[in-house]
């Protein structure tokens, strides 16, 4: 599957995260350009379902039964269009990141023409939650919105299992794809995972020198992608389905069918185990390589090594890292204390670039999204220590704060009294919102200040949850 997606990236502990808020999230203006079309003419358009994730859920189970099972699908009046590779239609649709979306569209257009006598179209290319920074996808979006009535379905995954077995997975391609003697494992995975910054934009990866890479910083990054993926399809006509609940049913692939499309037909689930196509070439690991690994991982010497002699050496090397990253993955998702100047796990809009020691909010408006109801140990506040505003003798900053809509509190900062805790309850619900809203932020430059030019409000630093 890692090929098919040109490599990916995440979702977390306990129960799968974030379909409570669903509502609040369609309430946000449609993206497209077919948002202001009246329902009679959406009602002319063929029906088009397009399963676009997340990958590492069950994805090509369904795929490998939508493609033996064209003729069945048929009689039921859905078109599961031939492709290249004949399983899904990653092939044809990744096009549009090569800057081919011209033959992209040509596809699709053939497509629609050859599905005239069927009721609706099936199309899956899982990787497509991974691209939804990509402004090419959202081009390619609106072609399918103008030419089709799209329904979206995405399978969604807890965060901790997903990352383990996601990032797993770009690791091990990431070696199996070098043909190098000398090679420097994190060098690579860094410039592995650079190579597809196009369409991921993870941001905050090292550029430099490999002692630099830090696998935690990698993780941070793919927690807040799959989050923003989702509040992205949540904004579009989408059915979302718990990959814990297909699985936990037996029936992964029926209940995909009758949940998300509506269709009554008994399909037996085959077994199916994505890890089995990597056993050959996975002989190309060397002790020294898995060496590599272990320093990256801060394991026991010779553990990766011990993992990889077992008897199906791919499959034990894989859970064997799988659970070292969803080891650190809960780790970060469960930090009772980090740093805005550094990083942040969680999903944050209106903030400046990571500045070490603080973040600035830029612009009047800011905000951080916490997973309540995935956090191993549910926080009961939080706090926001030595919050300073961009303040002097004669302006001061105003700070409203909101969580879930409803305000919680409010904060003037002057430059007598410029250092300020924001501490929070936090409400019984599957997320918090936390909103902050600064409508007399200004530039250092305006001020006459500094010559930063950038609107300024209030600087964050440090974060506490008390459990």
């Amino acid at each position: 599957m890692v090929a098919n997606c040109l490599k990916g990236i995440i979702f977390m502990k306990h129960r799968f995260a974030f379909i409570a808020f669903l509502s609040l999230l369609l309430s946000i203006p449609f993206l497209f350009s077919g948002c202001g079309k009246s329902s009679e003419e959406d009602k002319e358009k063929k029906l088009l379902y397009f399963h676009v994730g997340e990958p590492k859920t069950g994805s090509k189970a369904i795929q490998y039964e939508c493609s033996e099972r064209r003729e069945e699908l048929a009689k039921l009046g859905v078109f599961y269009p031939p492709s290249a590779n004949n399983v899904n239609h990653s092939v044809e649709i990744q096009k549009i990141l090569n800057d081919k979306a011209e033959e992209t569209k040509e596809w699709i257009l053939k497509v629609k023409a050859q599905s005239k006598d069927f009721k609706s179209i099936l199309l899956s290319d899982e990787c497509a939650a991974l691209f939804t920074n990509d402004p090419r996808f959202h081009d390619f979006l609106t072609f399918l919105d103008q030419n089709f009535s799209v329904k979206y379905i995405y399978c969604v995954r807890k965060i901790v299992p997903s990352v383990g077995s996601h990032l797993t997975m770009d690791i091990i391609n990431a070696v199996l794809t070098n043909n190098s003697n000398t090679l420097n494992i994190d060098e690579l995975i860094k410039n592995y995972i650079i190579q597809i910054n196009y369409m991921t934009q993870i941001n905050a990866l090292p550029t430099n020198n490999s002692d630099t890479f830090n696998i935690d910083e990698l993780i941070k990054n793919y927690i807040i992608q799959r989050i923003d993926s989702y509040d992205f399809y949540s904004r579009l006509n989408t059915t979302f389905l718990s990959y814990e609940d297909l699985a936990k049913s037996g029936k992964l692939v029926q209940t995909f069918f009758d949940q998300a499309m509506g269709l009554k037909k008994e399909i037996s689930d085959r077994s199916f185990n994505t890890m089995g196509h990597y056993d050959g070439r996975a002989m190309g690991f060397t002790d020294k390589q898995l060496a590599h690994l272990e320093r990256i991982f801060s394991v026991t010497k010779g553990s990766l090594v011990a993992a990889y002699h077992k008897p199906d050496s791919s499959l034990e090397l894989s859970k064997a890292l799988s659970s070292l990253i969803k080891e650190r993955t809960e780790k970060i998702l469960n930090a009772p204390i980090y740093h805005m100047g550094k990083s942040n796990p969680y999903p944050s809009i209106g903030f400046s670039d990571f500045e070490r020691s603080h973040r600035w909010t830029e612009g009047t408006k800011a905000s951080i999204t916490l997973p309540l109801k995935d956090m191993e140990r549910r926080p009961a506040r939080v706090s926001f220590l030595n919050t300073r505003g961009l303040v002097t003798d004669s302006h001061s900053q105003d700070l409203t704060v909101k969580v879930n809509g409803k305000e919680v509190g409010r904060y003037v900062y002057t430059s007598s009294n410029n250092n300020q805790t924001i501490d929070i309850p936090l409400p019984k619900a599957d997320q918090a919102k936390i909103e902050f809203e600064i409508p007399h932020a200004a530039s250092p430059f305006d001020l006459g200040i500094g010559d930063d030019k950038r609107t300024l409000g209030i600087l964050f630093d440090e974060v506490h949850f008390q459990f």
